[in-house]
């Protein structure tokens, strides 16, 4: 009871301004952690996935295997393509000629 007779009245409204405050830090935490959660949940995932695909055998993943070196030679052409106008205006060939490159 001695520490109530000690509080002065005049930081009363900064005492409820002070837990409203840490009410609503709590809330955000909150919601952070829930987000940081969900992410790392995503990740494991991928990670479980690509663990099975690897553990299923040669016979399993050989497809997969097949799908990635295609994503990567169609990107390898992507790129080529994008800077083929550039590389044509300093070294013509025949490439530029089938695209259109050729000025």
């Amino acid at each position: 009871m001695d520490l109530l007779q000690n509080i002065d009245a005049n930081h009363l409204p900064l005492v409820a301004v002070g837990c409203a405050l840490l009410c609503v830090a709590f809330v955000i935490v909150g919601f952070l952690l829930q987000a940081i959660s969900s992410i790392f949940e995503v990740i494991t995932g991928l990670i479980e996935v690509v663990v099975e695909i690897m553990q299923g055998g040669p016979v399993a993943w050989c497809g997969c295997a097949l799908l990635i070196i295609g994503l990567i030679a169609c990107a390898g052409f992507t790129y080529l393509y994008l800077q083929a106008p550039e590389t044509c205006a300093a070294h013509p060939t025949h490439f530029c000629q089938w695209f259109g490159f050729l000025p």
